[in-house]
């Protein structure tokens, strides 16, 4: 498998771990507030760019004894399907079962998770808008199927909502809260204009007191929840 960047280090992706950050290519959601859009319709990225998995293995082993684990991000890792199922068991073979694997995905994929429940020691689930058609063909029952799955299979978890304030509106808020109910925790993510690849936009993010508002909806339903600027 290839990959298309590395973070060598961070200390931002994988709650209270230092990792190693691999970016897949290709994804099946056109979010507008995307971060990443150089890798969202798997757009050829210079050569020097591309990283094999035997390089990620060497840099993982070189460092092993300062990394806890390796965060798998994109894009949307679980398009890859089989390949990235291979690398992350040879991630656990070859660095051990303690080195620890984050996985990040859009929640398109349920059986995904069936399938790497053993393997992935914690998920990042998107929770991403009531109207998953504005930027994807992928229904919103697809998504709280995955939120199911990793309420029932996953070691451990979160869900994140962005708040993009055209895919979570105010008054939607009591519904995201119902939707999300049962959930062990959810990180509410500041929407950042600033770092939008995708779309030139004027929409301008939420208040911090906004964010508050479905924060406290949430824990209304019994659920941890942490605010990210």
């Amino acid at each position: 498998m290839k990959f298309a960047g590395i973070t060598k280090t961070s200390t931002m992706d994988y709650p209270k771990n230092i990792v190693s950050t691999v970016y897949t290519n290709g994804c099946n959601f056109r979010c507008e507030f995307c971060h990443n859009g150089e890798l969202v319709e798997g757009r050829e990225i210079e050569k020097k760019y591309i990283i094999d998995e035997d390089e990620i293995i060497k840099h993982l082993q070189k460092r092993k004894n300062m990394l806890d684990g390796i965060c798998i991000t994109g894009g949307e890792p679980t398009i890859w399907g089989k390949e990235l199922i291979k690398f992350m068991e040879r991630v656990k073979k070859e660095l051990g079962n303690e080195f620890l694997i984050k996985l990040d995905t859009n929640g398109s994929n349920p059986d995904f998770i069936i399938e790497t429940k053993d393997i992935v020691d914690f998920y990042a689930i998107d929770f991403k808008s009531l109207e998953y058609e504005q930027f994807s063909k992928i229904k919103k029952d697809i998504v709280l199927e995955t939120i199911e799955n990793v309420k029932e299979y996953a070691k451990d978890y979160e869900i994140r909502c962005t708040m993009y304030p055209k895919y979570i509106k105010k008054e939607d808020f009591e519904e995201i809260a119902r939707l999300l109910s049962g959930a062990k925790k959810v990180a509410i993510q500041q929407f950042n204009p600033d770092k939008v690849y995708i779309v030139d936009t004027n929409i301008k993010a939420y208040s911090n007191e906004i964010l508050e508002e479905l924060k406290k909806e949430l824990i209304k339903k019994g659920i941890e929840v942490e605010i990210r600027a």
